[in-house]
């Protein structure tokens, strides 16, 4: 069974690209535990950081595969949102209203600038390393893990993965757990499969150069 959009070789990054995601890895994470706690480590994308820094050492193509949709696909919007804060003053800012509240950490806000940056970084270590179809599969078990963990065991003032208030709208349509199963089943279809598609455009598109 064919598994991979684009060609590539298995194996982990150059050592300079893991060094240095690695040194990054050791000044975000101590920044986050000061200025948020351990549980916002729980957002899909920063788990995504995670699994890649394991990716860049053991070069695990399905792992990388898995982060996809996410990593692409939240970091472009992300970027877009970003920059209609900037030009606004915060005004226009939707789900990045948080990089313009001062009552957050500055250093902490700037750390969160790696949703403009991981995107590049995928999409080459995808390059490189090749990309397992399989990886929407598990990005779903993984997501639908990690979303059902914020909800059951996170301070819900937290709203972590969006299981209180999506988009930061009181939720008051559904009784909470059927919501929870909405939101588990709206994931996949409004992220990781649309994020994968993304993805395997960029590869088609950035891999024929």
């Amino acid at each position: 069974m064919r598994t991979e959009a684009v060609t590539g070789c298995q194996g982990a990054a150059p050592r300079g690209v893991a060094l240095g995601f690695t040194a990054w890895m050791l000044f975000w994470v101590p920044v986050i535990l000061w200025a948020y706690g351990a549980a916002n480590f729980l957002w899909l994308c920063n788990v995504a950081q995670f699994i890649i820094l394991y990716v860049v050492w053991r070069g695990n193509r399905l792992l990388l595969s898995s982060q996809a949709g996410t990593v692409v696909l939240v970091g472009v919007v992300w970027t877009a949102d970003f920059l209609l804060g900037v030009v606004s003053g915060g005004d226009w800012a939707a789900f990045t209203n948080y990089m313009f509240n001062p009552d957050n950490p500055l250093l902490a806000r700037a750390t969160s600038l790696y949703h403009i940056g991981l995107p590049v970084l995928m999409i080459w270590l995808l390059l490189r390393m090749g990309y397992d179809r399989r990886g929407p599969w598990l990005q779903t078990a993984l997501g639908t893990a990690v979303v059902a963990t914020s909800w059951l065991f996170a301070d819900p003032e937290r709203n972590l993965n969006w299981t209180v208030s999506p988009f930061g709208l009181e939720q008051v349509w559904l009784p909470e757990p059927v919501f929870i199963v909405a939101l588990l089943v709206a994931y996949p279809l409004l992220l990781y499969w649309p994020g994968h598609g993304l993805v395997l455009l960029l590869l088609r598109l950035f891999g024929k150069r």
